[in-house]
């Protein structure tokens, strides 16, 4: 008899859980399937325990269970998002690896490079290498070499002139 009155009170209870579930979830597919989950745990707990308010438990069962389906979509949402990201980011990194045609090429820009720097005059090509490969300020350089600061503005001046020209003669 126990059984029979509850499945008389199930299935007053399917129409308006559904309905309810609804609006909770904007999709009659998941309001279905929560209904039906929150049936099946109401018959459950009716099997080894008495209900006072079958009503209510259905009810606070279903919004339970709807909580936990919107908490499982926006851990889903954050996992997609930082799944998103970690592609981006990787695709991100394989553009700061150059192509092979373009380490080639900055390979040879930088043999030019080198040919050119050595092809300068001695004093030119020192006052260079101490500015850019030693990272020397003007007045240390000048002291290393024993001129004035003005006359290592005007080495670097000529270094400078002597590479760009070079390197846009190709």
């Amino acid at each position: 008899m126990k059984d029979s009155n509850s499945a008389v009170l199930m299935d007053e209870l399917a129409t308006p859980l559904v309905r309810y579930l609804s609006k909770k979830v904007h999709n009659n597919e998941d309001a279905n399937d929560l209904a039906q989950e929150a049936l099946l745990r109401m018959h459950k707990f009716q099997q080894s325990q008495k209900l006072d308010n079958a009503k209510a438990f259905l009810f606070k069962t279903a919004n339970n269970l709807v909580i936990d389906q919107i908490r499982r979509a926006k851990v889903h949402d954050r996992y997609i998002v930082w799944e998103n990201s970690q592609a981006a980011t990787i695709n991100e990194d394989h553009k700061c690896f150059p192509s092979a045609e373009r380490t080639v090429s900055a390979e040879q820009e930088l043999d030019q490079i080198y040919r050119v720097v050595d092809d300068m005059p001695e004093k030119v090509k020192r006052a260079f290498l101490l500015h850019r490969g030693k990272d020397m300020s003007y007045p240390e350089i000048a002291q290393e070499m024993g001129v004035s600061t003005s006359m290592v503005e005007k080495y670097m001046v000529k270094a400078l002139k002597i590479l760009r020209e070079e390197m846009a003669a190709g």
